[in-house]
């Protein structure tokens, strides 16, 4: 069996990365895609690549998110499909997570998503249904070291799509939740620590669009990366803190 095909398909965060190799894996399908992102030039390259259309968009700005939502289904009528990638990971303050570093990470990676489902909610139940993907990260499996700030987001994205996924399939909208390891874009650059089993965006594409063709609700890859860190969440919270400290002293004798 083929995978499933979605006809009209919205990225956020589609200017590089995941977004723009999910786009470019969409077009070949045969979607229409459109494609959501701050920086309007690369945005606009990747619609014309793509013969799509891009959307300049701030997922930060409620109104802004709203106002594309509605200027979409204006546009191209309902979609089968949307893709809430847009994501960031901000740097540290030297070795100090604060709490606007926290804030940044949960206004873009939380709050950001938390506005397109409230945006595209009311208008995929009146269509009778679709599908959208919420972007996290493995990182929110545990609490690992170096990454209070982004990692406490993205942890926070899967308790809000698990906790909304029985509202969602109610209104016949299938909530997928997307949680890759280490894939080689922008974002990583904010990494200070070692990072296995790096994919290429197009590969991480590729395993993305069979998971949301699937029934699963959760797309977590790499295998040998997801796998070990579930094993870890299942340990006794005290036994994964100290393991985690000792991996950052490790670390910080490097």
């Amino acid at each position: 069996m083929g995978e499933k095909r979605f006809h009209r398909v919205w990225i956020t965060g589609g200017s590089s990365g995941i977004g723009r190799a999910l786009a470019r894996h969409y077009a070949r399908q045969g979607a229409y895609v459109l494609v959501s992102g701050r920086n309007v030039e690369r945005l606009e390259a990747v619609a014309r690549e793509t013969g799509g259309a891009a959307y300049p968009l701030d997922v930060t700005d409620a109104e802004a998110v709203e106002r594309t939502v509605a200027a979409v289904w204006e546009d191209t009528g309902p979609l089968d499909l949307a893709v809430l990638n847009a994501g960031a990971a901000f740097k540290r303050a030297g070795r100090d997570d604060t709490a606007a570093n926290l804030k940044k990470h949960l206004e873009v990676n939380l709050l950001g998503v938390a506005y397109a489902l409230d945006a595209l909610r009311p208008r995929m139940r009146a269509a009778g249904g679709g599908t959208i993907a919420l972007v996290g990260s493995l990182a929110g499996y545990a609490g690992l070291p170096r990454t209070s700030g982004y990692g406490t987001s993205k942890a926070a994205l899967a308790y809000y799509a698990e906790a909304l996924w029985a509202e969602l399939q109610r209104e016949k909208i299938d909530l997928k939740l997307i949680s890759p390891g280490f894939v080689k874009t922008p974002i990583i650059a904010a990494n200070e620590f070692p990072m296995p089993f790096m994919l290429e965006a197009d590969a991480a594409a590729r395993i993305i669009a069979r998971g949301l063709a699937g029934r699963a609700f959760e797309v977590a890859f790499p295998r040998r990366l997801a796998w070990p860190l579930r094993l870890l969440r299942a340990l006794p919270a005290g036994w994964r803190v100290r393991l985690f400290a000792y991996g950052e002293r490790r670390m910080r004798r490097r």
